[in-house]
């Protein structure tokens, strides 16, 4: 195990999931987690610079520099998922360590460490300041590391799996359970309406942009937002979204604008939902049309509609008791990573995609991640 891959079992809406440190670390090299950071001593820290992201033994981050109560210091930075890593990995008894300025911890129970030249770096918490979900950053994660590594997973999967499309349709169910036991838990806290509204436009959170878009649909009502406007409603987040590498497509802005028009085409959307899902259907490509047009009105893209209906609709109406788990399986996938698209296709899949085959691929790609 590499010294940044420290692995923590953590259980979140979809089930149960694993972050590295790793991932915790892109984040605060690409300069995202938000300050002002409340230390532990009292103290409020501005990151002016994150420092140089140190992949050998020693401290994460070389060089950062901080302001410490507007007073501007230069140190390293240490990241761990729990407080108790500083003493675990040693870093209490090593000098490559004294010249820590910050120790950045993840997870709660939150103490003070010291170097072995006897200093007390500043302690933060960094879970309350992070721009987005920890599941959805661990699945970026993962399919991260496996850039350029499509043929060997595929390898390691036929290797490991002789029927290997049983081995994505089992992974693919296991998603769809978790993806609706999710569901119930809204429906349960929030009633018909409120589920609908949270998980569509938490769906809309492409690029790590889920947590801003929850936040905003447990803030307001659909017919809040309408109100509010687009521009107002975009602004109520500003800082939080994560706009770094998104296409323009994906851009939170768009997504917040197709909902309003949604929201403005079919007032009662979520009527209609339920209508769908009651009729018998000749077959999926006509329900799926059905729901396009009759339901979402053609208010946003088939592939960002197909998401939608992956992610929020269907594991949301099966929680209602409506057995939908097999549309889902053969549904379009909707958007997808390029990761995703290469592995299939190594696998010999052909023609439109499936919604089981991405699914299990995504699922088994997080297991597969290096750890």
């Amino acid at each position: 195990m590499r010294r940044d891959d420290e692995v923590e079992e953590l259980t979140g809406p979809y089930g149960p999931f694993t972050l590295t440190e790793r991932a915790i670390q892109r984040l605060w090299a690409a300069g995202e987690v938000r300050s002002p950071l409340p230390s532990l001593s009292g103290a409020l820290i501005e990151v002016v610079r994150p420092g140089d992201w140190n992949r050998g033994a020693g401290p994460d981050f070389k060089g950062a520099e901080l302001l410490v109560n507007e007073v501007r210091m230069r140190g390293d930075v240490e990241i761990h998922l729990r407080c108790g890593d500083w003493q675990a990995h040693g870093h209490d008894l090593d000098p490559a360590y004294d010249g820590v300025a910050l120790h950045a911890v993840l997870m709660p129970e939150l103490r003070h460490v010291r170097t072995t030249s006897g200093r007390t770096p500043e302690a933060v918490l960094l879970l309350p300041h992070l721009p987005r979900d920890l599941e959805d950053l661990a699945e970026e994660d993962a399919l991260l590391e496996l850039r350029g590594r499509a043929r060997e997973f595929v390898r390691d999967l036929r290797s490991a799996a002789a029927d290997f499309p049983s081995a994505l349709r089992e992974g693919a169910a296991r998603r769809f359970t978790r993806k609706s036991g999710h569901a119930a838990v809204r429906l349960n806290e929030l009633g018909w309406e409120g589920a609908c509204h949270a998980l569509v436009v938490e769906s809309l959170g492409a690029g790590g942009n889920r947590a801003p878009m929850s936040e905003l649909a447990m803030d307001l009502t659909p017919q809040a937002m309408e109100l509010l406007g687009l521009d107002a409603l975009y602004m109520r987040k500003c800082g939080r979204w994560r706009l770094r590498g998104l296409r323009p497509a994906g851009h939170p802005y768009r997504r917040l604008a197709q909902y309003l028009e949604l929201n403005r085409a079919r007032p009662c959307w979520r009527e209609a939902l339920l209508r769908w899902a009651d009729r018998s259907h000749a077959s999926p490509e006509v329900a799926r049309r059905e729901l396009h047009e009759e339901v979402l009105a053609r208010s946003m893209p088939e592939g960002r509609a197909d998401t939608m209906a992956v992610d929020a609709l269907l594991p949301l109406l099966h929680a209602t008791g409506r057995p939908l788990d097999r549309l889902w399986m053969e549904w379009p996938p909707g958007n997808r990573p390029d990761e995703v698209d290469e592995a299939r296709r190594l696998l010999g899949f052909v023609g439109r995609a499936r919604n089981w085959e991405v699914q299990g691929l995504i699922g088994l790609m997080r297991e597969a991640s290096p750890r």
